[in-house]
């Protein structure tokens, strides 16, 4: 049986994991800025960033079934490109 302080332990790992992916995000976000600039495009593509909200609800399947959760996952996923925006601009001024 599994106890409130298995599933912490379980939702601290889920933290380290998360951590990890989102350098490796950061890292690969810097690398497409980057080649960017290097290319002379713009920083910022609506149409990209719409069709990553879309494709990142639609991830486990399951879109439509609670529309609650499917608001949750586009607010994190907005939420995570804004603040890379931000990050990316105060690092590549």
């Amino acid at each position: 049986m599994k106890t409130i302080a298995s599933l912490r332990h379980e939702i601290d790992q889920v933290h380290k994991e998360m951590h990890a992916l989102l350098e490796r995000r950061r890292d690969l976000t810097m690398d497409v800025w980057t080649i960017k600039q290097r290319e002379g495009q713009p920083f910022f593509n609506a149409e990209r960033e719409e069709q990553i909200l879309k494709d990142f609800v639609r991830l486990g399947g399951k879109e439509g079934q609670d529309p609650a959760f499917d608001e949750l996952l586009r607010g994190v996923m907005n939420s995570v490109l804004r603040e890379y925006e931000k990050y990316l601009k105060s690092k590549f001024k």
